[in-house]
């Protein structure tokens, strides 16, 4: 048997059974090795025997682990326990004692944690609970050497298994899950990632596993790594745990409405000319007339599914006769709304289906391109009758019915234009635009209009002004400024505040504060000295009020106003402060965005302002979003050939953001001018990963920094991880103040990157991170 043979064997690692292979025939005779198992934790020595030796063998290599065995003589005394250090190989012998034959040991091991092999097994360790007998004999089992020229041979090979137990250690150390001391040292170095002052091997090594392995930034890859395996109830099994954090994580991609508003825009009277024809091309080419055949010339498959829509909207829809004609539907808003329509008469309903206003040429953001209808509701009666008729419909098997087991019926009272109903007929967009009409479109437009001019002549001046249409349900405001002010009114009571004053909206807030610009004298009293030393109150309010008017949609502003009297009964000097300063708070924490006061001079009173979007010269909150928020493009349609002497664009905007825009009209055309509106719920952009924490967990300084750097080194390209309510609901920064100042490496972190790439030609020997972070 040769030595190669032997440490390819499965329990070659002690080298002895290489040396008695190796010995002369006339010599291998008095040399014997046999192995004795382990059952029910005893070993017996056979009764024929020869100068016996009593070794234990180790069946299983060891890692990080030592294994303890305890044997009891047959006297029942104790013997002094075997110890395989950590990474013993498979196969490693360590002697007993020399037994008399006819013994039978009791033998129980244990596997004791060892980081590493330089630190000692300690004696308490053996007194702990001893490893299942099955388990036992898969680990360990007795082997029994006969004769002195054996017991010479396993003398002489004990040090080959101290070498190859080392080399299994070196080898080990160049893994992070392994290394210890220097070697996590020098794999620290290797990555950028530093040991910082006093920080121990276990917590070195669960920062340096963040960048030890390739991890594929995928969400189901970032979702396993931070939280491991295990169900959602169950404790944190990703990097994280083995960092001290015990709560897991939640990663958000179901995104915030975007909405969308389109206007044309006609720059001279060429620009006229070009929305006539454009409104031609549209109704011949573009859009489907629900009064005539679908063109020849659509492909056959497209041919057939929009003159099935056109015959049910014909047959089933009802159109008001007139002008404007009620006939020209975008081909995707058809389909969706000709399955809205079978859907309805499968759920048994035989009442009147209205459709009231579609494409049309006069200036009307909602219907101008046949992007959207607007139909009449249904009314809560029929509503209830056909969710009551949804179980029923479901439990069939046609396309209807597939389609009614994804319907989640709601009650009227919140949901009156039956977006339960319309939604899972691929109309993105149910909106109520008054007590008894709704509008639809596959686009998600929402309620969002742009107001402004529809012609302009050229080097002409305009102002546009994002709106959203108002319904019965939220009196004329924003729907999250609505919000926001009945959650106010809860909060104020919750708190101890008492009740809000009564909320000026609409008309009645313009009017409040144009009467700031037209009265005399707007300087606050000295009585309010301390609210405008606060930031509570502006102290120009005139200046103020112009920028809001000049910037702010007012549908997105609530304003609470406080008397003097109010205010004097708050107290005066910091105990007034203190007070205000607490009333904005709780606005803040309703779901206003942006609070700030201004003295109405004429009316003797302060109008708190809270909006939903950012105020004019208010500072935004820190890695927040505002809830409202636009965003606005322009184009030339149609589109002209490419021509350098064309200029540029008819319309320009002189800001791009903003609910209120001012544009200026450049050449004759025709402008397509775009409004992107968010609405934010607590949801992810596009394009973005929102993590949170469900419950109440929190997270210090330092594990805030070890998740911050495991997002960082898993964003995938091309998307954002939004930690904003991370921050704001489960890390404690001031926690550990003794600690001292937070060191981070610019202005734009709040946490502690760990890899510091090297410059080329800088120093590799320095520890960045022991010099305070740098």
């Amino acid at each position: 048997m040769t030595a190669s043979a032997a440490e390819s064997g499965p329990l070659g690692g002690s080298g002895l059974e290489t040396a008695l292979a190796a010995l002369p025939p006339v010599y291998a005779a008095g040399a014997r090795l046999r192995a004795l198992p382990l059952s029910g934790g005893r070993i017996s020595v056979p009764e024929e025997v020869r100068e016996p030796l009593l070794l234990v063998r180790l069946r299983e290599p060891l890692a990080d682990q030592a294994v303890v065995v305890r044997c009891a003589a047959p006297d029942g005394g104790r013997l002094p326990p075997v110890v395989f250090a950590p990474f013993s190989a498979q196969g490693t012998l360590l002697p007993v004692l020399p037994p008399a034959a006819g013994d039978a040991f009791t033998l129980d091991v244990r596997l004791v944690p060892a980081p590493h092999c330089h630190q000692e097994v300690p004696a308490e360790s053996v007194r702990g609970p001893a490893l299942p007998p099955d388990r036992a004999a898969q680990l360990v089992e007795g082997a029994l050497l006969e004769g002195v020229l054996a017991r010479l041979a396993c003398l002489a090979t004990l040090e080959k298994q101290r070498v190859i137990r080392q080399a299994r250690e070196i080898a080990a150390c160049r893994h992070a899950d392994l290394a210890f001391f220097g070697a996590l040292d020098s794999l620290g170095r290797d990555l950028g990632v530093y040991r910082l002052p006093d920080e121990d091997d276990a917590r070195y090594r669960s920062r340096l596993k963040i960048f030890t392995s390739w991890r594929l930034p995928t969400p189901a890859r970032l979702k396993s790594v931070l939280n491991g395996p295990g169900p959602e109830e169950a404790g944190n099994a990703g990097l994280p745990g083995g960092f001290g954090i015990g709560g897991r994580f939640r990663l958000v991609e179901q995104q915030n409405p975007l909405m969308l508003a389109t206007l044309l825009v006609a720059v001279g009277p060429h620009g006229a000319a070009v929305r006539s024809r454009l409104h031609e091309l549209l109704r011949t080419v573009y859009l489907l007339d629900l009064d005539r055949p679908v063109p020849a010339p659509t492909p056959p498959e497209q041919r057939r599914r929009l003159e099935e829509a056109r015959q049910v909207l014909t047959d089933e829809v009802t159109r008001p006769a007139g002008p404007p004609d009620v006939r020209h539907l975008a081909p995707s808003l058809a389909v969706c709304l000709a399955r809205l329509v079978r859907l309805i008469r499968a759920l048994s309903d035989t009442g009147p289906i209205t459709l009231l206003r579609a494409h049309v040429e006069e200036s009307d953001p909602l219907h101008e391109l046949g992007l959207g209808a607007t139909l009449r509701q249904f009314g809560q009666q029929r509503l209830t009758a056909m969710a009551a008729a949804v179980d029923q419909l479901a439990r069939g098997t046609s396309e209807l019915s597939a389609l009614a087991r994804t319907l989640a019926p709601r009650p009227s009272a919140e949901d009156p234009a039956g977006r339960w109903l319309a939604e899972p007929c691929g109309l993105r967009t149910v909106h109520p635009l008054t007590a008894d009409t709704f509008f639809v479109s596959t686009l998600p437009m929402g309620g969002l209009t742009i107001g402004g001019p529809d012609a302009l002549a050229p080097g002409q001046r305009a102002v546009f002004q994002a709106r959203h249409s108002a319904d019965s349900s939220t009196g004329g405001l924003h729907e999250l400024a609505a919000e926001a002010a009945r959650r106010t009114e809860q909060r104020f009571v919750q708190q101890g505040l008492g009740r809000p004053p009564t909320p000026v909206t609409g008309d009645g807030l313009d009017t409040a504060l144009r009467s700031v610009l037209g009265s005399p004298a707007v300087t606050p009293p000295q009585s309010l000295a301390p609210l405008v030393q606060g930031d509570l109150l502006s102290p120009d309010g005139a200046a103020f009020v112009q920028q809001v008017l000049d910037i702010v949609v007012l549908d997105q502003v609530v304003a609470y106003p406080f008397t003097l009297s109010e205010l004097a009964a708050l107290g005066s000097g910091d105990a007034l402060r203190g007070a205000v300063a607490a009333r904005a708070q709780a606005l803040l924490e309703s779901g206003f965005y942006s609070v700030y006061g201004v003295f109405d001079g004429g009316g003797q009173r302060v109008l708190m302002l809270a909006a939903v979007s950012l105020l004019p010269g208010r500072p935004p909150k820190q890695g927040e979003a505002p809830p409202v928020e636009f965003q606005w493009l322009t184009t030339e349609v149609p589109r002209p050939p490419t021509d350098p002497a064309a200029g540029g664009l008819p319309l320009s905007l002189l800001n791009s953001a903003g609910g209120r825009i001012e544009t200026r009209a450049e050449r004759e055309g025709l402008a397509l001018l775009v409004c992107l509106g968010h609405a934010r719920r607590g949801l992810a952009d596009p394009y973005q990963v929102r993590v949170e924490m469900p419950g109440d967990s929190r997270l210090d300084r330092e594990q805030y920094s070890y998740v911050m750097n495991i997002l960082e080194a898993l964003c995938p390209l091309g998307i954002e991880l939004d930690t904003t309510e991370l921050r704001r609901r489960h890390v404690d920064f001031d926690a550990d103040e003794e600690a001292g100042p937070f060191p981070v490496q610019d202005a734009s972190r709040t946490y502690r990157r760990y890899r510091r790439r090297r410059a080329l030609g800088g120093a590799s020997g320095r520890n960045p991170t022991a010099e305070g972070g740098r």
